[in-house]
């Protein structure tokens, strides 16, 4: 086999093979000898047809196979001998090919391919990004502490409302039953059920009762959808159950039970794991806030060139419901998350960020523990745990999602010790409004900042153990032999 290669400025290159008949002859031979040891042809033996009969058969498409596999061992080889860093897949040139398996007997394949453009990051010309540091309120606090009273509190069935703060199932209609949380009415419909006992009836239009659609449309048990426009829904309900729950006093025993842990020992220690608690809970929708930011402040301040009519073409043939219409409209969304794909790869290079089996693992298994043992954790529960570790590693989707989380987090934690951050502090409320003010500002940005769209194939791979979900392997080019090569990973495993 001949290679023909010319290092030529910029980033597109191009390579040919030149494949003759000696070079698939001995293997097309072994192929065909294989082939006849196992066919079934009528009116011979298995193992016994003429040879010029197989050929006659199988020959071409034997010949395809091994000229197929002869160019994507080429290609692979040359890869790694010369230790090309590319981006994405090579692509056939078809006027530079000849390739005509009708009269076979000589080959060329020509391949162009795309090195991988230079990236470098100057954390000092990058604008400021704004980070979110959530600060429980003293109202969300008390809300808190109050759920937790609720879930070690006492419940009883008293023979009459109590508070607009109970519960109630009713009875209405021929046959028909319904549950209401008297703290999804109105406070003047809530009233109309305190005092009542079991077997009395109250006459409500639940339309006007509930504090929203969803909550009426519950009550029915159907979609918010399905509801009936102008329909009052008056009822007459009977009163079959009365639920009450009396909130936990705050003492020693309610630490125990709600800080199973031993880190509460009063009023004051309470409110501050209730506000690490919440905090907690914000965590992840800040991070990817504060992703979603820093990777638009680089895709638009760290330059990165890219071949554009190779990586359309590319795309043309990784999309197979793409047309040039549609590619030119949303090339700029493509062209940005390749952008960030690159960048992304610099900075997992530089900063030696990775993820690893165990690391999963251990999420898996933190998870467990906080989810479902919580307050009755201990030793002897680590086999269970162990099991319920193992049967999760198995589910792929959700093992791949968990290694791109924990990827995030690294990389976030690495991007706020680098970026020009501006902390806003606030609480939920504040979270909120910090949200939509950025969501408006992103709708308000000029069409350079559109939102990237998934690129047909990632430039950078993970390298996973045993356990960890196997990345994608991008669609090829379409073309009689085709090169299949593996890409070289900046994301590596322990």
């Amino acid at each position: 086999m001949n290679i023909k290669h010319e290092n030529v400025p910029g980033l597109l290159q191009e390579v040919v093979f030149e494949i003759s008949k000696e070079d698939y002859a001995a293997n097309l031979e072994a192929a065909l000898k294989k082939q006849r040891r196992a066919a079934a042809v009528p009116g011979f033996r298995v193992g016994n047809a003429p040879m010029g009969m197989i050929k006659k058969m199988y020959e071409p498409t034997l010949l395809v196979q091994e000229v197929d596999k002869l160019v994507n061992d080429a290609m692979a080889n040359f890869i790694k001998d010369n230790n090309i860093q590319y981006i994405l897949e090579p692509l056939p040139v078809e006027e530079k090919s000849k390739v005509d398996f009708q009269n076979p007997d000589n080959f060329v394949f020509a391949y162009e391919y795309s090195l991988r453009p230079e990236v470098e990051v100057d954390f000092s010309k990058l604008p400021v990004v704004k980070d979110f540091r959530y600060v429980a309120s003293d109202e969300e606090i008390d809300r808190q502490v109050d759920q937790l009273r609720e879930r070690y509190g006492n419940y009883t069935t008293p023979e009459s409302v109590l508070t607009d703060k109970d519960n109630v199932s009713v009875k209405f209609g021929e046959d028909k039953t319904g549950y209401i949380f008297l703290k999804d009415l109105t406070e003047k419909a809530a009233k109309k059920f305190v005092g009542k006992k079991v077997k009395e009836t109250v006459k409500i239009k639940l339309r006007e009762a509930f504090t929203s659609e969803s909550t009426l449309a519950r009550f029915y048990r159907i979609d918010v959808k399905d509801l009936e426009e102008g329909n009052a829904y008056e009822e007459e309900l009977t009163i079959d159950y009365i639920g009450h729950l009396d909130l936990a006093e705050i003492n020693e025993d309610f630490y125990k039970k709600a800080f199973p842990d031993g880190s509460v020992k009063d009023e004051k220690s309470m409110r501050e794991a209730v506000a690490k608690m919440m905090a907690q809970q914000y965590e992840t929708t800040i991070n990817q806030r504060f992703m979603n930011d820093a990777i638009e402040a680089l895709i638009d301040n760290v330059p990165v060139e890219l071949p554009d009519d190779f990586v359309k073409r590319y795309i043309m043939v990784a999309q197979k419901d793409m047309t040039q219409e549609k590619l030119e409209a949303e090339y700029p969304q493509y062209k940005r998350a390749f952008q960030w794909q690159l960048i992304e790869g610099k900075l997992l290079e530089e900063n030696d960020i990775h993820v690893s089996g165990d690391d999963v693992r251990g999420y898996f298994r933190q998870y467990f523990i906080d989810n479902y043992f919580g307050a009755i954790y201990s030793k002897e529960m680590e086999p269970r745990i162990d099991e319920m570790v193992k049967e999760a590693m198995k589910n792929q989707e959700t093992v791949k999602q968990v290694y791109d989380m924990l990827f995030d987090m690294k990389l976030s934690n690495k991007l706020r010790d680098k970026l020009n951050i501006e902390v806003v502090e606030g609480d939920g409320q504040a979270f909120m409004n910090y949200i939509t003010k950025s969501e408006e500002a992103a709708a308000e940005a000029p069409a350079k900042k559109t939102k990237a769209k998934k690129a047909p194939a990632k430039t950078a791979a993970k390298e996973e153990d045993a356990n960890a979900p196997k990345e994608e392997k991008a669609p090829k080019a379409k073309s009689a032999a085709k090169p299949k090569t593996t890409k070289k990973s900046t994301k590596k495993d322990e």
